[in-house]
Formats: structure tokens, sequence, C-alpha cells
């Protein structure tokens, strides 16, 4: 970072200059297991637990990357009582939110993965940290695959009727991956990978829970690629907070609701054979397409839109 030497007013020193640098999207650690996965996919023996540990080894080195330039929230001290919107992970300090305790139902109460197949994938309510992978099938080239993860929280509306506002602050950081250099074999059709965050509320219920409505929001996208496009390695990093990732819900009081933020990769595919028959499985040194997004979730705000019944 360059600057004018005579230009410091106010105390404000070079070192200081030095502070407002910002992170790449990947570190050197991180991209390099990202092209270690890539690497491995080449190979025609690819035990599940190889590839898992791959994964994890990139999932690692881009979340350590992506917490070392992470923020607190700043605080009013004046003000001591925990503030009834903001709800925190589980581990989490809440002196680096407020200035008093965080009770134990403003903290976050459950994680999962999906589908079950999707062992390299974590959520965790501990620290709001969330890891999602997903990859085109070499044996069925042309059918979509998506796995997701998630963190949610419980909430009792104060209010008989009313609508809330669910507005999570996440920072992001992933890799999109499109190899498709499988000729002399010809394709029609094309592949995408998504990186999404989902918002959605479910109602809790005797022995599971009844999906109310969800809202999908893109992070990033290879967009549509087929044989005509060369490789491709996008890596990406973005952050939300407020209205940029918000969604609306009407809640009802003396019911619990699962409010959750979901980290999804989706990998489509139209691809078929030049002539419209499906395709035959493709060696994987020809074809090549998967993603992954790793997510910090440190706070969610759960605001009141507005009060229809008190």
């Amino acid at each position: 970072m360059s600057y004018p030497i005579d230009d410091f007013v106010d105390g404000i020193t070079p070192k200081a200059i030095e502070s407002l640098g910002l992170p790449a999207a990947l570190d050197d650690a991180a991209r390099e297991a990202a092209l270690d996965i890539d690497v491995f996919l080449t190979q025609d023996e690819r035990p599940v637990t190889a590839l898992d540990a791959k994964v994890a080894a990139y999932r690692d080195a881009a979340l350590s990357h992506l917490l070392k330039f992470h923020g607190t929230q700043a605080v009013d001290v004046n003000l001591f009582r925990w503030p009834p919107f903001l709800y925190i992970p589980k581990g989490a300090n809440p002196r680096d939110y407020w200035i008093s305790p965080a009770p134990d139902d403003h903290r976050y109460g459950l994680e999962w993965t999906s589908p079950a197949t999707a062992t390299a994938n974590m959520a965790s309510r501990q620290d709001g940290t969330l890891f999602s992978f997903s990859q085109l099938l070499n044996e069925k080239p042309g059918s979509a695959q998506s796995s997701e993860s998630g963190v949610g929280v419980f909430y009792k509306p104060p209010m008989s009727l009313g609508v809330i506002d669910l507005q999570p602050h996440v920072d992001c950081t992933g890799t999109l991956r499109t190899f498709l250099e499988f000729s002399p074999q010809l394709a029609a059709g094309h592949v995408e990978v998504k990186a999404q965050l989902l918002l959605a509320a479910w109602q809790q219920i005797p022995g599971g829970f009844d999906l109310l409505g969800f809202k999908q929001f893109e992070v990033a996208t290879s967009g549509r690629r087929d044989q005509s496009h060369g490789p491709e390695l996008l890596s990406f990093q973005r952050s939300f907070a407020g209205p940029s990732l918000s969604a609306p819900f009407v809640v009802q009081g003396g019911r619990t609701y699962l409010l959750g933020v979901v980290n999804r990769i989706s990998v489509t595919s139209t691809l078929t054979s030049n002539t419209g028959t499906p395709l035959p499985p493709i060696s994987n040194t020809g074809l090549r397409v998967w993603g992954s997004m790793n997510c910090v979730l440190s706070q969610i705000d759960i605001l009141t839109k507005r009060v229809d019944i008190p």
C-alpha cells in the first residue's frame, strides 16, 4: 500500500495506514489446498475417505484465512441489557458483542448438513462456521448435485401475530471449478456451479419441523460453461450484513420457530451427447466440475418488522 509521506494528520501513522489492508479472496495455503483437490480428482482410484481428507484440508486452510479478518460488533457501553434481536454462536464471548451476558436462548441452537452422503460438509453452532462441497459425478455427468450445511436459532415471538426480518451477518470464501476437456467425445449442454446462501423458517412440530418458507441469495457462480470454454478455477470472497441479506417471515405467538442460514453448493448439468443421448461415464482426467464454500456466521439479527396483533 502506498501513501504520500506528508499526508498524515491527527496522529495517523504509516503503521496505522498499513492496518487498512484488505484480505485476498484466498491465501496461498488455501489455493494450494484447492488445487490439491483438483489433482486428486484426476485419479482413477478416489476413495471417499481420501477425498474427504483433501476437502477437509482445504476447508481448514480457507477457514483459518477467513477468521483472521473477522471483525467484532461495536457496542454502546451505556446500554446494559442484552439486545432482544441479537443471537450469537453458542461458544462466542458475549463481550465481543455487548456489555452484558447473553441469555442461553439467544445463542445458536441447531446445526445440520445434507445429504447424508456429503461427509465433507461441516456446520457448527459452537462458532457459526459452515462448509459445503459438491461435485459433478463422472459416472453420471448429466445429473445435478448439491449439498448444504446450516445453523439455526430457536425463536419464540413476543407478539400474537407479526412479521420479523431475519438478518444474519456472514463472511464467505470459496472456490468454483469447471473443467470440460474430454474430446474427442462431443457433448451438448452446459454445467454451472453456484454458491448460495438461503434464509429459511420452520415451525417446530412434534417429531420435527415444518418448512414455512425460504429466500435464496447467490454468492458466486461459474456461469454456464460448455466444451467451448477452457478450464476455470474461480476464487471468491463476499460479506453480507443488514438488508443486503434479509428475509421476512410471518410468526405467531405461542409457537416455536427455527430460523436458519444455509450454505449451499449446487452443480447443475444439462450435458448430453451431441446426438441427445445420455453421456457415458467420463474419465475424471477430462471432466472435473466442483465447488466449495466456507462461511462464518458471526451473528443473527431477528428484527420486528411489523406487529399486527400485540
